[in-house]
């Protein structure tokens, strides 16, 4: 349903501006219309010129603006989402929201498609003690409450729901009104958050405070590095010592304006491309000058600005420039679903590299080998191609061949024609492959134990040229990198356990303590009661009263043997090597939790555990499995330790139903949190080696466990999460036996 009749305006397109609409009343005010408020519909805002011609009339919505210049929004009259409001929103209800604004006084939530709330910074939590800027992201989901709602200013008033978030798992009326139930197919930040948005350079060059520190927060909380300038000669100055990628320059600059330093910019550094930033009266006034810059390609923004302008710069940069953007990458593999630079975690295991190595040669093995210099042995850690072409009974005499000449001399042999050279220097290779006429060996550089040769062998004669051999070297180079990276994995990881094996010290011992006084107590109170009995029994007065007490102090005494027997075994679970075991699942985890139970309540976190309907058991590692769980639970203990010392909070692990996945069965551990929440672009961050919120954090555990998970086979991942409200970590595990 639309807004009233007579809410709405006649309206006449008169020129196509760079920001939208030139229009007319039918009273001859002149207004804008915004790109951004043509309409709902993606493809009639993109196309908005052929849609919307010069002489093109139809009804349009007035919004409220400053100096009485008019501006127009075509969307409203096409549906008014707030004619909606009495029906979908209800004050002390709650709402989950996106954060699109935000400013030092609160931050604006928008919590259905076209609706917005602000959410003042006194509606925060009184422990909380950043400002808004610091604490909100564009992007982030935030649970809030509608404390007022100003029909004729269309405004809202939030207030953040704490109550929800405080005892245990939140249980949220099935009613509630999610984003996702309102958002149209439009582009915004909650989609770009999860895009690879690519790091570039910007300068703001803004003279008001409060707007250079709105676009400049916005623009870093994209990924973006960024500098300031408050006027057109300090931008200069800057610009002598360093180029940006992007300058973002406001217009109304004092002394030079903004429109005099784009010329400059465009003139004597054409590589750096020109955002400017106008109000729409201060445009009106110089509309052939911007129109001259667009024509040398600048960009034009007006303000207000919102995050998704921001979005739409950076994302014609990234479009619009591919080729220079090839050299500013930082290194990592891009992973366009995650929004984020991944982490190298090359492989081996699929063997890819070798199996490009061996179809780019076209020869019919690839090997890699490994060299022990100790024992003096060779070894196959990888191999492509028809493994059965080779006779593995001959390795042990391998150490004698070129195998260990390439890998630990380091090397390089090429032969085209084995029939030319002389066969008894690859009298054992051939043992290995009968077949071999020519062969590539090359060392394999790794900061590793173990030497490693990477060979390809074939049955025919090759002309090897030399592209080939660069080839090969670079192969090499990227397999000695996964190797030091597998290498680094492992070490972490066991370094990683040691801490946690000594972290976890202090429980087992508090705990068998706890366990050894009561049993130290009733071994003296069964003593006591056999010499009672002794004394009874010699004068035929042993009552029944005396065999059961007996008997409980023996019950009793077995328990606490039992405990402390179960303590160390779970303990040399976590110390023990990984190897393949049956597990109980809920096993697992209660016994994961029972060893955070002296860390967890002396920060006054609460762990609980809902365990599944059925029996889950499947065959893994257990002792990895347990170090993931532990450093997951650590890592929100310790969050809100240090969010709410005197309050504290609560974790709660929950295993969902298996399901399947493709040809393979998994289940889901979830453990969720009333911690701080983590902002949606850190999501896939936050498994990066050396990453950490935390001062005294070592970034290292959530890294470890990706890597482990990777291990078992699944993986783990955030699944949601709420600024200030926790979040929700789900373990993904193969479900088999």
């Amino acid at each position: 349903m639309g807004p009233e009749s007579n809410d709405l305006v006649i309206i006449r397109v008169v020129k196509h501006l760079p920001m939208g609409l030139g229009v007319e009343t039918e009273n001859g005010q002149p207004g804008i219309v915004r790109v951004r408020e043509i309409s709902w519909d993606p493809e009639r805002s993109r196309n908005w010129r052929e849609n919307y011609p010069i002489d093109w009339s139809g009804e349009a919505y007035p919004l409220s603006t400053r100096d009485q210049l008019k501006e127009f929004s075509l969307k409203l009259a096409e549906n008014d989402p707030w004619e909606e409001i009495p029906k979908i929103i209800e004050r002390g209800r709650l709402y989950e929201g996106v954060v699109t604004g935000i400013t030092e006084y609160g931050a604006f939530i928008e919590i259905a498609s076209g609706v917005t709330g602000l959410l003042h910074r006194s509606q925060l939590p009184a422990w909380v003690k950043a400002s808004p800027i610091d604490l909100f992201w564009p992007g982030d989901r935030v649970f809030v409450t509608v404390q007022e709602v100003k029909y004729s200013e269309r405004k809202i008033a939030l207030g953040f729901a704490e109550s929800t978030r405080q005892s245990g798992p939140r249980d949220l009326p099935q009613d509630i009104h999610r984003l996702s139930q309102w958002k149209g197919d439009n582009p915004d930040v909650d989609v770009f958050m999860k895009e690879n948005a690519q790091k570039e350079h910007y300068l703001v060059v803004e003279d008001d405070p409060e707007q250079s520190l709105m676009i400049s927060n916005w623009l870093r909380r994209f990924g973006q590095q960024v500098d300031v300038a408050t006027g057109a000669e300090e931008a200069l100055a800057f610009l002598e010592r360093a180029t940006p990628d992007v300058a973002f320059i406001d217009v109304g600059l004092p002394n030079m304006n903004g429109v005099e330093l784009s010329r400059i910019i465009l003139e004597k550094w054409p590589k750096i491309r020109v955002t400017i930033t106008t109000d729409w009266a201060r445009a009106e006034s110089v509309m052939n000058e911007l129109e001259e810059l667009q024509h040398r390609h600048a960009e034009l923004l007006t303000k207000p600005l919102l995050p998704e302008d921001l979005i739409g710069v950076i994302r014609k940069t990234r479009l619009e420039y591919p080729v220079e953007e090839v050299g500013r990458q930082d290194a990592g593999v891009s992973n366009p679903a995650s929004g984020r630079k991944s982490v190298i975690r090359p492989s081996l295991h699929n063997k890819n590299m070798l199996d490009q190595f061996r179809r780019y040669l076209g020869f019919e093995l690839a090997i890699l080998f490994a060299t022990d210099k100790i024992h003096r042995q060779v070894s196959i850690v990888e191999c492509s191609g028809d493994e059965t072409s080779l006779h593995t009974a001959s390795m042990s005499q391998l150490i004698y061949s070129p195998v260990r000449d390439v890998a630990e001399d380091h090397c390089m042999i090429t032969i085209e024609d084995i029939r030319t050279h002389s066969r008894d220097r690859f009298r054992y290779l051939l043992e290995l492959y009968p077949n071999l006429r020519s062969c590539i060996g090359v060392p394999v550089s790794s900061r590793t134990p173990s030497d490693f040769a990477l060979f390809a062998l074939d049955k025919h004669s090759h002309q090897i040229s030399q592209e080939q051999k660069i080839f090969a070297e670079a192969v090499a180079l990227a397999i000695g990198t996964a190797l030091e990276q597998k290498n680094f994995n492992e070490r972490s990881i066991l370094i990683q356990r040691s801490a946690l094996i000594g972290h976890l010290t202090r429980g087992m011992v508090h705990e068998i303590n706890n366990l050894v006084g009561p049993l130290h107590s009733r071994l003296d109170n069964l003593q006591g009661s056999l010499k009672r009995m002794e004394k009874r029994q010699a004068r035929a007065t042993a009552t029944d009263a005396d065999n059961t007490l007996i008997t409980n102090e023996l019950v009793e005494i077995q328990k606490n043997v039992r405990k402390i027997i179960n303590t160390t075994r779970m303990f040399g679970r976590i110390a023990a090597k990984d190897k393949n075991e049956v597990l109980r699942i809920d096993e697992i985890v209660n016994e994961t939790i029972h060893f955070m139970r002296d860390l967890s309540e002396g920060s006054r976190v609460k762990i609980t555990f809902t365990p599944p309907e059925h029996l889950l058991v499947i065959k893994n590692q257990a002792a990895a499995l347990e170090q993931v769980l532990l450093n997951v639970l650590l890592n929100a203990v310790q969050q809100i330790a240090e969010l709410r010392p005197d309050s504290g909070g609560w974790v709660h692990v929950q295993i969902d139903h298996p399901f399947q996945k493709g040809e393979s069965a998994f289940f889901t551990i979830r453990i969720e949190d009333n911690g701080p929440g983590i902002h949606m672009g850190l999501w896939e961050r936050i498994f990066e080696a050396g990453y950490t919120t935390r001062a005294d954090g070592s970034g290292i555990g959530l890294y470890i466990s990706w890597n482990l998970m990777e291990e078992l086979g699944g993986r783990i991942y955030v699944k949601e999460s709420h600024v200030l409200s926790g979040t929700t970590f789900a373990l993904e595990i193969p479900y088999h036996l």
